[in-house]
């Protein structure tokens, strides 16, 4: 592949991401409500910001009703994640999902310039 080959291809992927991201999230949204009744879930990030490169993935909050253990994290975001991927989210789909709760938000506010409700 040539380098010209190689570019085209990143600038077609990279429209492609730019146009599906929030729908890539309303999947994500849509399996973390249904396995947590009363999670929040927010786009944070690039994406949030409107300022997605070729390198960037879609940060994914969401907020369970309460505040989860570090196994409780790492168990609802694999449960999400495959999930999500059971509905159609391709698996290199570029999501980097951040699992917490009411006193996780609380940090997570200090250091996010905006959130995309989704």
């Amino acid at each position: 592949m040539t380098r010209r080959q190689l570019d085209r291809l990143m600038a077609r992927w990279f429209y492609e991401f730019q146009s599906t991201w929030r729908e890539a999230a309303t999947v994500v949204a849509r399996v973390a409500k249904r396995l947590y009744p009363g999670a929040k879930v927010y786009v944070i990030g690039g994406a949030a910001e409107n300022r997605l490169t070729a390198l960037s993935d879609v940060d994914v909050l969401v907020v369970l009703p309460w505040d989860p253990s570090p196994s409780e994290r790492l168990e609802a975001k694999k449960r999400i994640m495959l999930g999500a991927f059971d509905e159609g989210l391709p698996l290199d789909y570029p999501i980097d999902l951040h699992v917490t709760g009411p006193e996780g938000l609380k940090q997570c506010l200090r250091y996010v310039r905006r959130m995309v409700e989704i």
